[in-house]
């Protein structure tokens, strides 16, 4: 993400995963943390996005462009800032192909350096197996390009994908209308709620990479906190403490039931107690 004033004024198609509890990556306290100036927008993907994938994929995308064009047979507009008239929202789109019937086309990376949580969720060429962000993506951008002054409906979506190990994929979206109003109730609905009131969201709070970037000042004094939100956190260290000495006695128990032998089986599966290329000896199920 690029810190730009516009990002910050403004609900883009990149935010409403977030909003309606879809992104694999970010929290909607995350978004409210950097809509509210709490953290910086680098800071906000610098443990999710830690070898800039972002920028390669933007280097990518004039030719998933080509790509687009050649799937579509005919010329995609370059990238374009749109953002919407009375709601705070807007949308930057990879390309569009305004000869009716007009297309949206959506440039996505997955996998491409390390492993991807979005990858698995690509099926086959084709179809609209995608990522559930990114037809949240889509149908957010219809409603800005909705009510832009002489736009043409935009009534699909093609997402051309480059994904790790499985090469280019082509994938349609077909448009949704309730899904576009509802996806615009719910945004301008949180942006009021959360943005303008500066209210932390209580069902959603930022991840903890995000809450150690929050700005602070050492001189405030303490702040209550709420005792309920204390004691859950007491009582779920100490079920976690009492799941982990639970564990390693069973383990303890399993072990010894081996005897001399390597391997153990029963109904629940199969264990292997050996030497490892590390040297300890540990336990493998």
């Amino acid at each position: 993400m690029n810190e730009t004033p516009w990002r910050r004024d403004t609900l883009g198609a990149s935010d409403a995963p977030a909003v309606v509890g879809v992104d694999l990556f970010h929290t909607a306290g995350d978004l409210w943390a950097f809509k509210t100036g709490r953290v910086a927008a680098d800071n906000l993907d610098a443990d999710t996005d830690p070898l800039d994938i972002k920028s390669i994929g933007s280097a990518l995308t004039p030719i998933l462009m080509r790509v687009a064009e050649a799937k579509l047979g005919r010329s995609v507009a370059a990238e374009g800032f749109y953002r919407h008239p009375t709601l705070p929202l807007s949308c930057t789109v990879d390309g569009l192909a305004l000869d009716a019937p007009a297309v949206l086309v959506e440039a996505k990376t997955a996998g491409i350096i390390g492993r991807s949580a979005q990858l698995d969720y690509y099926g086959e060429e084709g179809t609209d197996e995608v990522p559930e962000s990114v037809v949240v993506q889509c149908h957010h951008t219809f409603g800005v390009l909705d009510a832009q002054p002489g736009m043409a409906r935009v009534e699909r979506a093609m997402v051309v994908a480059l994904l790790g190990g499985r090469g280019l994929r082509c994938y349609t979206i077909e448009r949704n209308d309730d899904l576009v109003r509802e996806l615009q109730d719910v945004e301008a609905e949180w942006w009021q709620h959360y943005v303008v009131a500066d209210r932390c969201p209580p069902k959603d709070p930022p991840s903890l990479a995000v809450l150690k970037r929050l700005q602070r000042r050492p001189e405030a004094l303490p702040r209550p906190i709420d005792p309920v939100f204390m004691r859950s956190w007491l009582e779920a260290k100490a079920i976690l403490k009492q799941a982990e000495t639970n564990e390693e006695e069973c383990r303890r128990f399993v072990i010894a039931d081996l005897g001399d032998a390597e391997v153990g089986e029963c109904e629940y599966g199969r264990v292997t107690f050996a030497w490892t290329s590390a040297g300890p000896l540990r336990a493998r199920t």
